[in-house]
């Protein structure tokens, strides 16, 4: 989903187009749609993609799982049955990604394709959608989704394709059979939902977009900046990331509400964790709970002895970074994760736990999901590390400040105007996190629950209205694209 004319239009052609048409029509219409902007967002290749996957997962779940039989046979199939589209849905993820990244290693000039095909757009999301189906079907614990077009809307519905939230079937499917008795236009339904739809639009436009020109200009010259100016960008990167994700979600989130359907929430004030557990708890949430409930629960968890449970942790973060992108650069990261995990977990009864929470805990987390950040965000190892060795004062032959200095009149690209509206926003989106972890909650949240609706009315049009005078444009091309697409 980009965030461009044509998208807002084609959401407010879909949801008057919805709210006029039968009880009956409206399930038809969220799938036509979609379908529709998959085709022209995700082209040709990504719409027969997700489409195959999705008649693959739904065909599996009606001929393997939609049976009483209960004997050690069907039991038996029924597992072999799992075993199979697992494997067969892991290898056109991990083989779409990794397949090109192999090839490059060998001197093929292949990067980025399969055949000369793209990597389809959202493809980890609604892969790893359909494999939370299978094992849930596996498990017992769901019942085959029988209805064709509730499943297909699930796997593929518009604002949630590219980057998710990772939904799960029941949770999703359960609240398409009211659609026939939602009332669009209701006053609430749009406040709520334009409360996640603007705050969205203030972290996407008005922090990451402005900051991700700094982040870009520091990482396209390293060699030539100072520590200082590389510093700051790996700081504002963790902030651009965090901004353009949440900012994602929030908007996706605000879509949804329109239609009457609640995605799950995939942040919740991360930056605010007081240690690298708490952070993989309210980052990325949905992704969090597919690896513990899919991956670490089933590999023994914390049941069998504090090796294993550090063994499984690492091999959960291995996945997550192979999960994000090919390359050791993305390996590394995850590897870092789970060294984090397991360290806070050896500390957190020791003399040193006071490391592991409050404020001293906060900062220290953000400075090691920062480090982090650093090999998420570099093309190489090889880039990563001249990255690091240049913030370390002393290691290079530039001076502190190189690259901070104005040329034409920009710094890192950015004007003193924009250097300013970045400050305010991003200090602004930190005080509203702050309150909001103080009531455990988020800031569309807070607005919702804690404002009467005038001025919940009042503050939302002149945050808009700021949005719109002050946010980060472009046009066509220029448009900046949300970083978790490339996932």
């Amino acid at each position: 989903m980009l965030l461009q004319f044509t998208t807002i239009c084609f959401v407010l052609i879909t949801i008057t187009v919805f709210a006029l048409s039968p009880g009956k029509l409206r399930r038809y219409i969220l799938l036509v749609s979609s379908i529709i902007y998959i085709g022209i967002e995700g082209e040709c290749a990504g719409l027969v993609t997700v489409l195959f996957i999705t008649f693959l997962t739904w065909g599996a779940g009606m001929c393997f799982f939609n049976r009483e039989d209960t004997s050690g046979r069907s039991r038996d199939m029924r597992k072999a049955a799992a075993v199979f589209m697992v494997i067969l849905l892991s290898g056109i993820l991990f083989g779409w990604k990794y397949l090109p990244w192999a090839a490059l290693q060998l001197g093929m000039n292949v990067s980025g394709t399969v055949f000369g095909i793209a990597i389809p757009i959202g493809l980890s999301f609604y892969t790893f959608q359909a494999i939370s189906y299978v094992l849930d079907l596996q498990g017992g614990r769901i019942l085959p989704e029988k209805s064709f077009i509730d499943f297909a809307i699930y796997m593929t519905w518009f604002p949630k394709w590219m980057s998710g939230p990772i939904e799960r079937a029941p949770d999703f499917t359960s609240q398409l059979k009211f659609q026939g008795n939602i009332r669009t236009f209701s006053f609430k339904r749009i406040t709520w939902a334009a409360s996640y739809f603007v705050w969205g639009l203030v972290m996407k436009l008005m922090v990451a977009d402005k900051v991700a020109i700094a982040v870009d200009a520091a990482y396209s010259e390293i060699p030539s900046m100072g520590s200082a100016a590389l510093i700051l960008a790996a700081f504002l990167y963790s902030i651009q990331i965090y901004c353009d994700f949440a900012g994602y979600t929030n908007v996706a989130i605000g879509i949804s509400k329109l239609f009457g359907l609640d995605l799950t929430q995939n942040f919740k004030t991360p930056y605010m964790a007081e240690n690298i557990t708490d952070f993989w708890r309210r980052w990325h949430i949905t992704l969090s709970s597919f690896l513990r409930d899919y991956i670490y629960i089933p590999l023994g968890g914390n049941r069998k002895g504090s090796f294993r449970k550090h063994l499984n942790t690492i091999v959960v973060f291995l996945i997550c970074g192979m999960w994000h992108g090919a390359g050791l650069s993305f390996i590394v990261w995850g590897l870092l994760h789970a060294s984090f995990n397991i360290v806070t977990a050896l500390t957190k009864k020791t003399r040193m736990s006071f490391l592991t929470r409050g404020k001293t805990g906060r900062a220290l987390t953000f400075l090691l999901v920062t480090i982090a950040w650093i090999f998420f965000r570099a093309d190489s190892l090889t880039i990563a590390a001249g990255f690091i060795r240049g913030m370390i004062p002393g290691l290079s032959a530039n001076g502190v400040f190189t690259g901070l200095s104005a040329e034409n009149g920009l710094v890192l690209g950015l004007s003193a105007m924009d250097w300013w509206i970045a400050v305010i926003s991003i200090t602004s989106i930190a005080v509203f996190d702050a309150f909001a972890f103080a009531k455990d909650s988020i800031p569309p949240m807070i607005m919702n629950e804690k404002i009467s609706d005038t001025r919940r009315i009042v503050l939302l049009s002149v945050i808009l209205s700021l949005v719109l005078v002050f946010g980060e444009y472009g046009a066509g091309d220029e448009i900046r694209k949300f970083v978790y697409m490339n996932f």
